[in-house]
């Protein structure tokens, strides 16, 4: 497939072009869940349902339903694709078979179809394809900012999609490397999704001063990664380090108790 540049985008929040506070009550737009799954054969067919919402008490919203893909970079943030672009991607086997353009006034909410089809003659090895749908408004609503400065805003919203072979799943984390970053004080921890299927998981991290005897837990962050995603994550120590030997552990923890990994620094602090 034809390689395509990708665009980094936040998502799962609402897009404004420009934003006043004024504006902002004023238009909204909600789009749940934020993720949805299939698990389906070849030639099998699944129907999952998207809530679209108009929040605003005051404008009505056109809006496009559009696929796309995406996938993870190196730190965990999300990269857009253009449809069908990824080795990985399952955009041509979606439909919307109420239309991909609708119209909700003040306060409406709708139950969309989200349709799949998985090809018959699908013969790939990869467990997992990925998708993205979009909703994105088509009428602006314009205003003024604080400045008195003329503005127009859009809203766009985004979700995951997931497609699961099935095959039997296999979850594996592994730890390629820990270390300590001096200049942003903070834990780098490098590793990779050796399975194949998604993880969502979360890094816990604690620190032991050898010269001191005090220990401290570090705030868990939340991590989500795809089948060959290579991961690279800075955990904020949050204070500064008195001087002394420390012993640094990290712990993933990816499912039940057997499904922990876990690595251990030793470093010293001066």
């Amino acid at each position: 497939m034809s390689k395509q540049k990708a665009v980094l985008l936040p998502i799962f929040a609402v897009l404004f072009l420009s934003v006043s506070q004024v504006l902002f009550s004023q238009v909204g737009l909600s789009v749940s869940p934020p993720r949805v799954y299939y698990n389906l054969n070849p030639g099998e067919t699944g129907s999952q349902k998207v809530l679209i919402s108009n929040v605003s008490k005051e404008h009505s919203l056109n809006l496009s339903l559009t696929f796309g893909d995406w996938k993870y970079d190196t730190y965990g943030n999300n990269l857009m694709f253009p449809p069908d672009s990824l080795d990985n991607s399952c955009s041509g086997w979606l439909s919307l078979p109420g239309g991909t353009y609708i119209t909700l006034e003040p306060g409406e909410s709708r139950e969309i179809d989200l349709t799949m089809t998985v090809p018959a003659d699908h013969g790939s090895d990869a467990n997992v394809q990925t998708a993205m749908l979009f909703v994105t408004q088509m009428n602006p609503v314009e205003g003024v900012d604080a400045q008195g400065a003329a503005i127009r805003i859009n809203v766009r919203q985004g979700i995951k999609i997931y497609r699961k072979g099935r095959a039997p799943e296999v979850k594996r984390v592994e730890i390629e490397n820990l270390a300590f970053d001096k200049e942003t004080n903070s834990l780098v921890l490098t590793f990779s999704n050796a399975g194949n299927i998604w993880i969502n998981g979360r890094a816990s991290a604690s620190l032991f001063n050898q010269t001191t005897g005090k220990e401290s837990n570090i705030a868990a962050i939340d991590f989500y990664t795809m089948p060959g995603n290579r991961r690279i994550m800075s955990i904020p120590l949050q204070h500064t380090l008195e001087k002394g030997k420390y012993t640094a552990t990290v712990i993933l923890d990816y499912g039940d108790d057997t499904t922990i990994e876990a690595a251990e620094l030793q470093f010293s602090y001066e």
